[in-house]
């Protein structure tokens, strides 16, 4: 094997891009906000009648 007549240097490059602080909007804009809220209101209103009304302690 010949040898190298020049020095080679190694880069490492980062192979992903830092990911944002926000989260990418959906391609549904609020709908899919306003049904997650829509379906727990839903849940809580049924766990209180189901647990005999207003949750007191």
């Amino acid at each position: 094997m010949r040898q190298q007549t020049k020095p080679f240097i190694v880069e490492r490059k980062p192979t992903r891009k830092p990911k944002p602080d926000t989260a990418k909007p959906s391609i549904w804009g609020r709908l899919d906000a306003d049904i997650a809220q829509g379906l727990k209101n839903q849940h809580d209103a049924d766990h209180a009648a189901a647990t005999g009304g207003d949750d007191r302690a």
